[in-house]
C-alpha cells in the first residue's frame, strides 16, 4: 500500500493475502482510497479463480478497515472483527483523539460485519486477543505465520510493542505484546513495518 499523508502523519498500511487451496483471505485492507488497487493484486493472486472469501481484520481503525465495505460490495465476501470492537463501530465508545479526526476527515464504511467465534478459530486460523493499541485488537494465527496488526512493529532492525502515540493503554499492549511469545510460529507480519522471521524477537 503507498503511504498517504494526514497532518503530516505517514499513515501507510500492509494488508496480507493468504491464498489457499480453495479460497483467499486477506487480513486487513489497508488505508482507504487503494481499494481498486488492492482488489486487482487480490484478483492477480487468485488467477486460477480462486475468490476471495473472508476479510479478518485485526481492529477497526482506518488505516485497517478502510477498504474492507468496498470490497465486500464487490465480492461478497465475509467480514470477521473482534465483538470489543462493535462499541467503536456503533459510536457508543470513542476512539483516541487523532484517530477519531482522522476518521472525520476521510469518512469510515463500516461493512457488514460478524464477530469471530467464541472458541477463537475459524478453519487453521486462530484469532488472539491482544488489546492495548485498542480494546478490540486481535492477532491473527495461521499456521507458522503471525499477522499481528498494531500489537507489534517491526522497523529498523527493533521488535517492539504497540506505537504508543497511537494506543489506549500502553501497559496493555505491553502484556499482549508477552503474552504473544506463548504461542508457536516462526514469521511475524506486521502491518507496519516489515516482515520478518522470529528468531530471538520474541
Amino acid at each position: 500500500m503507498k503511504p498517504v499523508d494526514y497532518q503530516g502523519t505517514k499513515c501507510s498500511t500492509t494488508a496480507f493475502a493468504v491464498i489457499e487451496p480453495s479460497q483467499i483471505t486477506l487480513i486487513d485492507t489497508g488505508f482507504p482510497g487503494y481499494q481498486k488497487e488492492l482488489l486487482d493484486e487480490i484478483n492477480k493472486l487468485g488467477k486460477h479463480k480462486l475468490p476471495l472469501k473472508q476479510i479478518f481484520l485485526t481492529h477497526t481503525d482506518l488505516d485497517h478497515m478502510g477498504n474492507a465495505r468496498w470490497i465486500q460490495d464487490k465480492t461478497g465476501c465475509d467480514v470477521y472483527v473482534s465483538r470489543r470492537e462493535e462499541p467503536y463501530l456503533t459510536g457508543k465508545k470513542e476512539r483516541l483523539k487523532k484517530k477519531q479526526e482522522m476518521i472525520n476527515f476521510f469518512g469510515l464504511e463500516v461493512p457488514k460485519y460478524k464477530f469471530y467465534p467464541d472458541d477463537g478459530k475459524i478453519q487453521e486460523y486462530t484469532f488472539i486477543p491482544t488489546p492495548g493499541h485498542c480494546e478490540g485488537h486481535v492477532c491473527v494465527l495461521y499456521r507458522n505465520v503471525l499477522f499481528c496488526g498494531d500489537a507489534l512493529l517491526f522497523q529498523n532492525g527493533t521488535l517492539t510493542p504497540a506505537n504508543p502515540l497511537w494506543s489506549e493503554d500502553m501497559e496493555q499492549a505491553k502484556a499482549s505484546a508477552e503474552k504473544l511469545a506463548h504461542y508457536k510460529f516462526s514469521i511475524i507480519c506486521p502491518a507496519h513495518g516489515t516482515s520478518t522471521k522470529r528468531k530471538d524477537y520474541i
